[in-house]
């Protein structure tokens, strides 16, 4: 981008100056010789460079001033980043400590779900190779002991305890359901969206119980919303 200096805004508003006394001259000479096609020509064009000076230095006017503005904005951000120099230091450090620890945080809880899916699926491939096997022998879950497939999956008794299959999908936004209920503001997007459109694991709504006595995820404590009053 071009610099804009003074010295070229002062040329051009003295174009300016200039080109208004040859205006100035052409309309006296049209007034001396009124019916002079070449002297009205001549006007029209002192007139046209006239028009033109007055924009190009106002152009130039407001390109200088944006221009200065800028490098006194600059001057003046520089001079404060000077002055907040230390505490910018100790957010920088501070920022990159918590980044890693989040990050670290991250990878453990991906290890953590990567278990957790591997152990919903070999669960239900016990279960499903139990269920088989006992109504293979003809034995179905009427009974305290028997094996049966249904819409939702193996199901497997064995001396009146309970086992069905799961789905590590379920398995996985259970434990992350649970988690977001403790840990996020109610009401929450997510919490919704883990409980009705997830097929998460549900306790209650299993004969097995499967999950039913996970101790509670840690939970976070948020401000009580203040209650608005009607009336006096």
């Amino acid at each position: 981008m071009v610099s804009i200096t003074a010295e070229m805004v002062a040329a051009a508003e003295a174009e300016v100056t200039e080109a208004e006394r040859a205006r100035l001259s052409a309309e006296e000479a049209l007034m001396e010789s009124p019916n002079s096609t070449l002297r009205a020509q001549e006007l029209a064009a002192a007139l046209r460079r006239v028009a033109q000076g007055r924009t190009n230095a106002r152009e130039l006017r407001e390109e200088r001033a944006r221009q200065v503005s800028a490098e006194r904005s600059a001057a003046t951000r520089e001079e404060l980043e000077k002055a907040a120099a230390k505490e910018i230091t100790a957010a920088g450090r501070a920022l990159k400590a918590a980044r890693e620890e989040l990050e670290s945080a991250a990878v453990a809880a991906q290890d953590g779900l990567v278990a957790l899916m591997q152990a919903a699926e070999a669960h239900d491939a016990l279960v499903q190779q139990h269920a088989e096997s006992l109504a293979g022998q003809g034995l179905d879950v009427g009974g305290d002991s028997g094996g049966a497939s249904s819409f939702q999956g193996w199901t497997v008794k064995a001396r009146g305890t309970a086992y069905r299959t799961a789905g590590s999908g379920s398995a996985l936004a259970c434990v992350a359901h649970r988690v977001a209920e403790a840990r996020l503001e109610y009401p929450s997007v997510m919490v919704g969206l883990l409980e009705y459109s997830m097929g998460r694991v549900v306790p209650e709504e299993r004969e097995d119980g499967l999950f039913g006595k996970l101790p509670a995820p840690s939970r976070r404590v948020f401000p009580e919303v203040p209650r608005l009053r009607v009336g006096g």
